[in-house]
């Protein structure tokens, strides 16, 4: 690490349990965005000015002006780009020594095996539970850990899934895909702040899931309801006979 990191990055070093070895940890380490928008956008931008080493971004949509209340790595001038693009550029300007891929495609049961190539861990950004569905079967196949997360209204989620999926997996909590016409932020709603806080949880795993510097609560959703401010911790019930955890269905 040369002095320009080494001040770059001294206020992180100073925390007891990270220090230097968790900062080349993370120099090292490879993880892949999947969705950049309210949550994506920003656990990208943390992600590179903690310094990650390298940071890929999939993402088929187009910027919005409805994107802008929640998606602060985008400005007005970016209406109508590519968001893996606009915000790889971003990201580029904030942190030059991070090494930024973009893809502007779906990750899909197609191009999923190609881009979790070389990754390390994954976080959802997406607001799809048919994405999620096959990011939990292609990273447990893969044996990576991913970190998912979700938020309408004034609601949020997230929970974090191992590479070995002891704790149970996605598809133990939502076995088969539902109908998502009517459940999204579009008609639904959503508040910037409410997106910012469930990023930031996803973060932090991401961050302690690496290094080691903080406990990861695998296979716990975890709620959050900021009209009340209320929060929840709820283990994930595991499900027998899941085709994706189940080592017994899984060696038939």
């Amino acid at each position: 690490m040369n002095n320009s990191e080494l001040e770059r990055y001294s206020r992180q070093l100073l925390v007891p349990g990270f220090e230097l070895e968790g900062q080349e940890v993370l120099s090292s380490a490879s993880v892949l965005i999947v969705g950049c928008g309210g949550l994506g956008a920003l656990a990208a931008q943390y992600l590179a000015a903690a310094g990650i080493g390298r940071l890929a971004l999939v993402d088929p949509d187009r910027i919005e002006l409805s994107n802008l209340p929640r998606q602060i790595a985008y400005i007005e001038d970016d209406v109508g780009r590519f968001k893996a693009e606009a915000l790889a550029e971003r990201l580029g300007r904030m942190n030059s020594t991070v090494t930024v891929t973009h893809h502007p495609i779906s990750f899909d049961e197609t191009s999923g095996s190609s881009l979790l190539t070389a990754i390390d861990a994954v976080v959802d950004g997406t607001d799809s539970q048919a994405t999620r569905l096959v990011i939990d079967r292609l990273t447990a196949q893969k044996a990576l850990p991913w970190f998912m997360g979700a938020a309408v209204q004034m609601a949020g989620q997230n929970i974090a899934f191992t590479g070995s999926r002891d704790e149970g997996c996605y598809h133990c909590l939502a076995p088969q895909q539902t109908s998502e016409a009517a459940g999204g932020c579009a008609t639904l709603g959503i508040l910037g702040p409410v997106v910012a806080t469930v990023a930031l949880r996803q973060v932090l795993d991401v961050l302690g899931a690496l290094t080691g510097v903080a406990k990861v609560p695998w296979g716990r959703l975890r709620q959050y309801d900021f009209r009340t401010d209320t929060t929840a911790s709820l283990p994930l019930p595991k499900r027998a006979g899941c085709r994706v955890c189940d080592p017994d269905v899984n060696t038939r």
